[in-house]
């Protein structure tokens, strides 16, 4: 079990029963070709308390909020793509074990990352699967409840310009990584920021380029 220390690191958790989590990680490939459990259940059971995790919050935050209304920015925060990608930009899906040539697609990085919330429900409780969940979508819980979307604003002030966000370094625990982003404008870097993930580093490097392009700074 110790190839799962490093994924223990970026959990931000320690297991008490690590087969949980070796579970969390088998993808139904590769557990056909070795006997082993898959993650179809931690899955299964990952995505009902992903949603009450993420329905607590909101209900928190949107006091006035009707029921269609939380509805939708439930399933925005808790779909396919922010869970896949965060399942990705921590290096959770290192760790997957899966069959070769198998792709692995947004759906199967999402269900690893519900697998893996439902290992840390299962071991920890509650409020340890709340930690991790949080920390981990708080940047896609801040954009449904209405931060301000700085890239947005740039493609819009920019509108024929060429944009790119790169990154230039990593740095940090493996459960807490910081991003380095630079952002060019038509070939000319414009800011440079870091962030705990490339989204809100990303976010930071088009605020402070917002900033420079309304006040006439050049860089």
């Amino acid at each position: 079990m110790n190839g799962l220390k490093g994924l223990q690191k970026i959990i931000g958790y320690e297991f008490k029963d690590e087969k949980l989590l070796l579970t969390a990680v088998t993808h139904p490939s590769y557990a056909n070709q070795h006997g082993a459990q898959s993650y179809q259940r931690l899955e299964y059971l990952g995505d009902a308390i992903l949603g009450f995790i993420v329905a607590e919050e909101l209900y928190e935050r949107f006091p006035d909020a009707d029921e269609g209304v939380l509805t939708d920015k439930r399933q925005d925060a808790v779909s396919k793509r922010p869970l896949g990608e965060r399942a990705e930009e921590t290096g959770m899906v290192k760790y997957l074990k899966i069959a070769p040539r198998v792709d692995i697609t947004d759906k199967i990085r999402c269900d690893l990352f519900e697998a893996v919330v439902a290992a840390v429900y299962l071991d920890g409780g509650i409020e340890q699967a709340k930690k991790f969940a949080l920390r981990e979508l708080s940047d896609y819980l801040d954009t449904v409840t209405g931060e301000q979307n700085y890239k947005s604003r740039l493609n819009e002030a920019l509108p024929h310009a060429r944009i790119t966000y790169r990154e230039t370094g990593r740095s940090g625990p493996d459960h807490a990584p910081v991003f380095s982003i630079e952002l060019d404008i038509d070939g000319e870097v414009y800011a440079r920021a870091e962030g705990k993930n490339k989204k809100k580093a990303g976010q930071e490097c088009a605020r402070i380029a917002l900033k420079k392009l309304f006040s006439g700074e050049k860089k």
